[in-house]
């Protein structure tokens, strides 16, 4: 069994999942404040929707840079 951890906006793990359980993770944006507002919608296998925020960001790129950065954690080796 791989576990994933599913970081929070600082990047400490919010949950741990099983990565054989990962159905989907998509991005979900709207304005904020000040820039984009980042979260991660993942969907597991048996759990409702979990919504990560990711953070408020300046623009469109640094919030496909976010992403991209949040996916390679899930990707990464644990």
């Amino acid at each position: 069994m791989r576990l994933l951890p599913i970081p929070d906006v600082n990047g400490n793990p919010m949950i741990w999942i099983n990565a054989d359980h990962l159905v989907s993770v998509q991005p979900i944006t709207h304005r904020g404040q000040t820039g984009i507002v980042l979260a991660a919608e993942v969907k597991v296998d048996g759990m409702p929707l979990q919504r990560i925020p990711l953070g408020e960001l300046a623009d469109a790129r640094e919030v496909q840079e976010a992403f991209a950065n949040f996916l390679a954690a899930l990707q990464a080796p644990n």
